[in-house]
């Protein structure tokens, strides 16, 4: 049977079949879209099984990105950049498309909350800024770099992590192929650091642990843009804490999960479907 899947551990929580369905629904289309449960141990073989036994398309989760990378036969310019992999589609030939949509999704829903302008800048209302604070360097951080370096190119980018080295990595990564706008300092020094930023994105997975990112209050303006690339039902902590020490402008990842998924259902199926209804009916079945 033709069919659609999304691998991941945890993977109970997950909304894609959710959203698959909503997506088909306005289409037009009737496709089967099951949850994957894996193991590090397993997930090549379900994976490889999964496409063997009829499956056009998978997504891909926590913490499989990375292995799904290596797993494909060819991959998008977007994909190779990010060196991780959350949408799969088979090919004609029967070979493995690999593609990241994981950083379209995000600048899809930054335009969609207008934080972007028509000319890719960050909307400001007090004087422009050109500063973007990453904080992460994890799976989440690689699939929304490519597109941040490649979008808003009159912003630079700092990247701080709990673990310095992860940061330089990344950072080096990306200026050995060609982007100068990417820069990466300890999470200490953010305390003595000078510069403002427009928007501050939390790409950790604090949230999970009841934590917030260690940085300091005063990077916080009612101007600053903060987003979290993780949603809850609530504000997210991290939210929370922005909005505590006074930004106007906080939105966690809910919309960039929908974008995300928007754009693996177009790779599949040639359409686009529409965002904000299935926004809507997840904010109103699951949020309240």
């Amino acid at each position: 049977m033709d069919s659609f899947a999304v691998f991941g551990n945890p993977i109970k929580h997950s909304k894609s079949a959710v959203i698959y369905a909503l997506f088909a629904h306005e289409i037009g289309i009737s496709k089967e879209y099951n949850l994957k449960l894996a193991v590090q141990d397993n997930f090549n073989y379900l994976l490889h099984n999964f496409f063997n036994l009829g499956g056009l398309g998978a997504n891909i989760t926590s913490p499989f990105k990375e292995n799904a990378y290596f797993l494909c036969n060819q991959l998008t310019e977007r994909a190779e950049k990010a060196r991780s992999v959350n949408t799969i589609k088979k090919l004609k030939n029967g070979t493995l498309l690999g593609d990241n949509t994981d950083g379209i999704g995000f600048i899809s829903d930054l335009k969609r909350i207008n934080w972007l302008d028509n000319n890719n800048q960050i909307t400001s209302h007090e004087e422009p800024i050109t500063n973007i604070l990453l904080i992460g360097a994890g799976g989440a951080a690689k699939g929304i770099l490519p597109i941040l370096l490649t979008t808003i190119t009159t912003c630079h980018i700092n990247i701080v992590n709990r673990t310095f080295s992860r940061a330089q990595e990344l950072t080096s990564y990306y200026q050995e192929i060609g982007y100068k706008n990417i820069s990466c300092l300890p999470l200490y020094k953010l305390r003595y650091n000078t510069n403002k930023y427009s928007l501050i994105i939390n790409a950790t997975t604090s949230n999970i642990h009841n934590t917030i990112p260690k940085i300091p209050y005063f990077l916080i303006t009612p101007d600053t843009k903060c987003y979290d690339l993780f949603y809850t039902k609530q504000d997210t902590l991290f939210i929370t804490w922005c909005k505590k020490n006074g930004s106007n402008y906080c939105s966690d990842g809910l919309g960039m999960l929908v974008g995300q998924a928007a754009h693996s259902f177009f790779l599949w199926h040639n359409i686009f479907p529409t965002i904000d209804p299935v926004i809507n009916h997840l904010k109103s079945v699951f949020y309240m």
